[in-house]
C-alpha cells in the first residue's frame, strides 16, 4: 500500500491504516476509501468535463495497484462502488472512472432516481446489470440497515444506518413506513476501525434521521463519529425541510430535527461543495450549527481546502489534512523546501516535517528556495497553510488554518509554540 503524502507524513503501510479521501469535485460527492487489506471503495461519483483530468490523476495515485486474480497482472480496480442515491451529482462521470478503474460490485440505495433518461443514470443501471451477469447476484446489492456490519475489510467494520430497505429492529421486528424521497432513502454508512469512526451521510435528510436513524441506533454506539462527512453539501435539508424559512424547531416543529448532530458529536466535519454563489452551499445557518456542534469548531469545506485526506491507524491514531499539504516539484522548474527548527529546554535542533513535537516546545519553519524562486523576494507572495494532527488524548485537535497577517517573522517564516501533542 502506498501512503502518499500528506498522509505519508503520519503513517506507514505497516501501521495497516484505513485511508480516506473526500475529493474536491465541486457541487457533488466523491469519497475514496482504501481499507487496511487494500480493498478499495468509492462512494458516489461526480466527474465533470472540468475536473476529469484532476480526479483521474488523483485516483491513479491513491487507488492501490494489486495483483488481479482475474488477469494475474498488476492493475488498479475498485472493489465496491457505493451509490448513496441516484441523483446526477452522485453518479456523474462514472463511466469514465470505471473505464480506468474497473468496478467489481455496486451497493445501491434501492430507490429509483428522478431523471431516468439521463445518460449517466442509464450507464449506472447497465453497469449494475452487467456486474450481476458477470459476478452473480452479490455484485449488486442494497445494504440493509441493522446492528450487524454489512461488510468487513481488513478489520474495519461497515454498518448501514439507512437505505430504502426496511430496518428490522430486534425489539419486535418494527417495519418502518416507506418514504418516497431520494434523500430520505439514501444510504448512510458508519465505518469503524480501531475504536474510531467515519460517518458518510450522503444527502440524507432530517426525516431520515428523526424517523429512522436516531430512533433505531441512538442506544447503540454507531452514531457517534470522529469524522463526519456532512449531508447534502452542507445544505439545510439535514436539519429542516428546505421549504421552511430559518432552521427553527419552534417555528417548524414537525419538519425540523437538529438532535441528530448531538448524537453524532463529530470531532471534525468535512463538507463537499462547490462555489457558494452557485448553489449557496454550505447553508450559513447549517454551517453555524455544524461549527457549534463539532469539536473545536473544526468544519472544513472542499471548496476552501481542496481534497481532504485522512487515515485511521491500527492503534487508533488518526489525522485529517488537505491533500495539497505536500511537496510538489517539476523537473526544470524553481522549487523550495520548508526547513524546521525545534527549540525545547533552551536547546535548538532541526526537525523534519511530520515529526512529533512535545507540548511547550517552539517550532520555527522557514522557506528555502532554489532556482531563483524567491529572487527577488519583494515580488513573491507567500501564504502559510498549516495542518496539525493531534495524537493521544489530544486526538480531537485536527487544526487546519492559515498564518495570520499579524505574524512578526516575515513572510518566509512561521513560528508557533506547541500547545497539544
Amino acid at each position: 500500500m502506498s501512503c502518499a503524502k500528506p498522509i505519508g507524513y503520519y503513517v506507514e503501510p505497516a501501521d495497516r491504516p484505513l485511508l480516506f479521501h473526500v475529493l474536491d469535485v465541486g457541487e457533488g460527492l466523491m469519497v475514496l476509501l482504501v481499507f487496511p487489506d487494500e480493498t478499495t471503495m468509492l462512494c458516489d461519483c461526480n466527474v465533470t468535463n472540468d475536473n476529469e483530468d484532476q480526479v483521474l490523476r488523483y485516483l491513479a495515485i491513491h487507488v492501490p495497484t494489486r495483483l488481479d486474480p482475474e488477469t494475474e497482472r498488476e492493475r488498479r480496480w475498485i472493489d465496491v462502488f457505493v451509490n448513496s442515491h441516484r441523483d446526477q451529482d452522485h453518479i456523474r462521470g462514472l463511466k469514465r472512472v470505471s473505464e480506468v478503474f474497473p468496478i467489481r460490485s455496486v451497493w445501491d440505495s434501492g430507490q429509483t432516481g428522478a431523471n431516468t433518461q439521463n445518460p449517466d443514470y442509464q450507464y449506472y443501471m447497465r453497469l449494475r446489470r452487467s456486474l450481476t451477469e458477470k459476478y452473480g447476484s452479490t455484485a449488486s446489492r442494497v445494504p440493509v440497515p441493522g446492528f450487524s456490519p454489512v461488510a468487513s475489510f481488513g478489520g474495519a467494520l461497515i454498518y448501514c444506518l439507512n437505505s430504502r430497505e426496511d430496518f428490522l429492529a430486534k425489539n419486535g421486528m418494527i417495519r418502518l413506513e416507506e418514504a418516497r424521497s431520494q434523500h430520505t432513502n439514501a444510504i448512510v454508512l458508519s465505518i469503524r476501525y480501531a475504536d474510531r469512526s467515519i460517518l458518510l451521510t450522503a444527502d440524507s435528510d432530517w426525516r431520515a434521521w428523526r424517523e429512522r436513524i436516531v430512533p433505531n441506533f441512538e442506544k447503540s454506539a454507531l452514531l457517534r463519529s470522529n469524522v463526519l462527512v456532512a449531508s447534502h453539501h452542507g445544505s439545510r435539508s439535514f436539519f429542516t425541510d428546505e421549504q421552511n424559512g430559518p432552521i427553527d424547531p419552534e417555528e417548524n416543529p414537525c419538519t425540523t430535527y437538529i438532535d441528530s448532530i448531538d448524537h453524532i458529536a463529530p470531532s471534525i466535519t468535512l463538507i463537499s461543495c462547490g462555489l457558494h454563489r452557485e448553489a449557496h452551499h454550505p447553508n450559513e445557518e447549517a454551517l453555524a450549527i455544524y461549527r457549534e456542534k463539532t469539536a473545536n469548531e473544526q468544519v472544513y469545506t472542499t471548496n476552501d481546502k481542496g481534497t481532504v485526506a485522512g487515515f485511521i491507524g491500527s492503534d487508533g491514531q488518526w489525522t485529517v489534512a488537505p491533500s495539497r499539504c505536500a511537496p510538489r516539484s517539476a523537473a526544470g522548474q524553481c522549487d523550495f523546501e520548508i526547513a524546521c527548527t525545534k527549540t525545547a529546554n533552551g536547546s535548538s535542533a532541526s526537525a523534519l516535517s511530520g515529526s512529533w513535537f512535545e507540548v511547550g516546545c517552539e517550532v520555527l519553519f522557514s522557506i528555502r528556495g532554489t532556482g531563483g524562486i524567491l529572487d527577488p523576494a519583494s515580488s513573491v507572495s507567500v501564504w502559510w497553510e498549516v495542518s496539525n494532527g493531534g495524537h493521544f488524548g489530544d486526538h480531537e485537535h485536527q487544526e487546519i488554518y492559515y498564518k495570520g497577517k499579524d505574524g512578526t517573522e516575515g513572510m518566509l517564516q512561521f513560528r508557533r509554540t506547541v500547545s497539544f501533542h
